[in-house]
C-alpha cells in the first residue's frame, strides 16, 4: 500500500494499471490497431472489473453494508472469478494475438515482482532477495516470448506458461513455501510440453543439463534457503526483518497488556479506527482467522486519538473482543512509534519478534492464512 494521507492505494494494482498504460504503448509501436490493442489488454481490465465487482458482491453479501462492501477484497472466491473471466476472454481472442497476451502477462508480472517484493534469500546472501532473482528470469523468459509472439504456436505457449510455472515454483521454494500441488502443476505443464511441442534432441538435453544444475544448487543450499533472522541479529525498526518498538497499553476492563508477553508465539498487530470503513470490512476475517488459529494472538490496537467518541470504539469491537487482544492507544503515543500514517496498518510478527510482513491497507483471512505459517 502506498499511504497518502489517511488514503491508501494498493501498490499492486496501482503497478498493474500502470503496466496497462506501458502495454498500449507497446502494442502501438509494434503496429496494432487499436482494435486489436483493446482486444488484448482488454481481457485484463475486464478481469479486473470481474474481481471487483465479485468481491464488492460478495462483500455486501457478508457485511450488508454498500459502504464497507466497497472495500471488501472478496478472498480466494474473487480471484477465481477474475480468473475465469480472464481464460474465458482468451479462449475467444483471435489466434494471432495469443502471443501479445503472454507477452502481456509476463511484462505485467515483472512490474508485480519489482513493486511487490517476496522476502527471502538465495544462498543466504542478504543483499540479493528473492525477487530480485525471479526478476531476472522473468526477463529471460520475457525475451523468449518476444522472438515467438507474432506467430505463436500452441508448443511455444505450454514452453513459456512452463517457464513461468517453474519460476514460481523457485521463488516458492526459496521462500519456504513450496507444496507439493506447485510440483504436480509444472510436471503436469511439463509432459504437456513434450507431448504437444515434441522438443529436439538438443533441447531435451539442455533441459536435463539444467535440471542437473539446480540439484546441484539444491545441494549446495543451507537447509533452509530464506534468511534466518533472530533478536540477537535483527534491529529495532519497522521494516521486514526487524523488531519493532514494544507497547503496554489498557484493555477494554482496564487491565494492561504488554506486547512483550507474547514472545515466543506469532503476533499480529493491527491498528484500527471505528470510523475507518476498511477497518470495519476486515474485522470478521480477522475474527474467523483468530477463531481458527490458537497458536496466533490478534492485538487490535484502537488509535483512540483519532476517535470522534472513544465510546463509539468500544462498542464497535464489542463482539470480537473473544477473538482478539483490545487494547487502546490513548495518547497516540504507540501509533507515533508505528509511524501510522494511514489506516488500517498490519503487522505480523513471529517467534522472536521480528516483523515478517506487513500491509497498509485492509487484509482478509486469505492474507493472513499466507503471512502466518
Amino acid at each position: 500500500m502506498v499511504a497518502i494521507g489517511p488514503l491508501n492505494i494498493r501498490v499492486d494494482l496501482l503497478i498493474f494499471l500502470v503496466s496497462l498504460g506501458i502495454l498500449y504503448g507497446i502494442f502501438r509501436f509494434l503496429g496494432l490497431t487499436s482494435k486489436q490493442r483493446e482486444a488484448v489488454i482488454g481481457t485484463w481490465f475486464y478481469g479486473f472489473l470481474a474481481w471487483k465487482g465479485s468481491a464488492i458482491l460478495i462483500g455486501l453479501l457478508t457485511t450488508r453494508d454498500v459502504s464497507l462492501a466497497l472495500y471488501a477484497t472478496g478472498g480466494v472466491w474473487s480471484q477465481w472469478i477474475a480468473a475465469a473471466v480472464v481464460l474465458w476472454l482468451v479462449y475467444r481472442l483471435d489466434r494471432d494475438f495469443l502471443g501479445y497476451w503472454v507477452l502481456s502477462g509476463l511484462l505485467i508480472w515483472l512490474g508485480m515482482t519489482l513493486a511487490v517484493p517476496v522476502y527471502g534469500t538465495v544462498f543466504s546472501l542478504p543483499d540479493q532477495p528473492i525477487h530480485l532473482w525471479s526478476t531476472v528470469l522473468i526477463l529471460v523468459l520475457f525475451g523468449m516470448t518476444w522472438r515467438w509472439m507474432h506467430a505463436p504456436t500452441r508448443g511455444h505457449i505450454l514452453w513459456t506458461v512452463l517457464g513461468a510455472s517453474s519460476i514460481w515454483l523457485f521463488q516458492s521454494y526459496a521462500v519456504g513455501q513450496v507444496k507439493w500441488w506447485m510440483m504436480g502443476i509444472s510436471f503436469i505443464l511439463f509432459g504437456l510440453s513434450l507431448y504437444v511441442a515434441r522438443p529436439s534432441r538438443r533441447v531435451v538435453q539442455l533441459s536435463i543439463g539444467a535440471l542437473v544444475l539446480l540439484a546441484v544448487v539444491n545441494a549446495a543450499l543451507p537447509e533452509r534457503a530464506t534468511q534466518t533472522i533472530t533478536t540477537e541479529t535483527a534491529s529495532t525498526g519497522l521494516n521486514i526483518g526487524q523488531i519493532p518498538p514494544s507497547f503496554e497499553l489498557q484493555r477494554t476492563d482496564g487491565s494492561m497488556f504488554d506486547l512483550a508477553s507474547l514472545r515466543g508465539q506469532q503476533v499480529v498487530v493491527n491498528f484500527w479506527a471505528s470510523w475507518c470503513p476498511p477497518c470495519r470490512a476486515e474485522m470478521p476475517d480477522m475474527a474467523a482467522f483468530a477463531n481458527e488459529r490458537d497458536d496466533v494472538t490478534i492485538v487490535a490496537v484502537n488509535t483512540t486519538t483519532s476517535e470522534r467518541d472513544p465510546d463509539n470504539a468500544i462498542s464497535f469491537i464489542e463482539p470480537y473482543e473473544d477473538a482478539f487482544t483490545v487494547v487502546y492507544d490513548r495518547d497516540g503515543q504507540v501509533g507515533d512509534a508505528y509511524r501510522i500514517q494511514a489506516m488500517p496498518t498490519t503487522y505480523v510478527l513471529d517467534e522472536s519478534g521480528v516483523i515478517i510482513a506487513k500491509q497498509f491497507g485492509a487484509i482478509d483471512k486469505n492474507w493472513l492464512d499466507a503471512q502466518v505459517n
